[in-house]
């Protein structure tokens, strides 16, 4: 079973197993077309290489080297760069080597399969092209100047427009790149030094924010000290006045000396939830 895989290769790169071609695809067939009007379909846009099956190649001594040899002159003559071939493996079809052979005696004039020999059996005007090797070629009917000129310029044309588009594509292949590297190291700085990123934990549901707490925390700092602020002045008071600030009387025990001053307080009944007492504070 032969084994065949399609990818893309340069068609610059792709060389000639035979000596010629001829400038039409079937000589019993005039409806087969010629070499000329698949040319023309090409630069005109109206064929790719994805309408006709695509062309076969194989790897031998350094080299990819086509059996479909005139519609490989084709792609070399439109200069179509990149196209997508199938390449399958130099044994698997006779074919390879039959046409390698066929072309062995000329590869020194062909520059190794670079350029091929071209014999005109119809009579449509044919284009002049590099590809072709004048000693191994026989032509007949060539376009006129004016009418080379035009075909020149339109490959020219089609060329450029190629380009374009390759570099955009490059372009845009560039760019998704940047932005893939940059998301992942974006995603590399997020994770900890020990693996993946952890979850924040649930909050719990009986716990309060802690802006609620801080706010408590401070309603309770203030009440604590109003309510320091009051005692001081409760004292304050009852050294001068003799009353505490419920009523009570309070007395100071008397001494020779300056020095601190001991208060008697004897709280009423209706000043407090207990039965009367009498309490005694060291003012200082």
């Amino acid at each position: 079973i032969a084994t065949m895989t399609e990818t893309m290769i340069n068609v610059a790169d792709i060389r000639f197993t035979q000596e010629h071609v001829y400038d039409s695809f079937n000589s019993n067939d005039s409806r087969a077309g010629s070499v000329m009007t698949l040319i023309d379909a090409i630069l005109h846009g109206t064929k790719t290489v994805r309408d006709m099956p695509l062309i076969r190649v194989a790897w031998k001594r350094g080299a990819y080297w086509c059996v479909d040899n005139r519609r490989l002159f084709v792609y070399k003559h439109c200069q179509l760069g990149e196209i997508p071939v199938i390449v399958m493996e130099w044994k698997s079809m006779r074919e390879f080597e039959l046409k390698w052979k066929n072309g062995l005696g000329s590869r020194a004039a062909t520059s190794e399969g670079r350029r091929v020999g071209m014999i005109q059996r119809t009579d449509t005007p044919l284009c002049r092209s590099p590809v072709f090797e004048p000693s191994l070629s026989e032509l007949t009917n060539l376009l006129d100047p004016s009418q080379q000129r035009k075909h020149d310029e339109l490959i020219a044309a089609n060329r450029r427009r190629r380009d374009k588009q390759a570099s955009a594509r490059s372009m845009a292949e560039s760019k998704s790149a940047e932005v893939a590297a940059a998301d992942a190291l974006r995603g590399l700085l997020q994770l900890p030094s020990e693996g993946k990123p952890k979850a924040d934990a649930a909050p719990d549901e009986d716990e309060e924010p802690p802006t609620k707490k801080r706010k408590k925390g401070a309603k309770k700092k203030a009440k604590a000290g109003a309510k320091k602020k009051s005692l001081d002045a409760a004292a304050v008071d009852s050294a001068t006045t003799g009353k505490s600030s419920s009523g009570a009387a309070v007395s100071a025990a008397p001494g020779p000396t300056p020095g601190p001053v001991k208060l008697t307080v004897a709280m009423a009944e209706d000043s407090s939830d207990d039965e009367a007492y009498a309490v005694e504070v060291t003012a200082m």
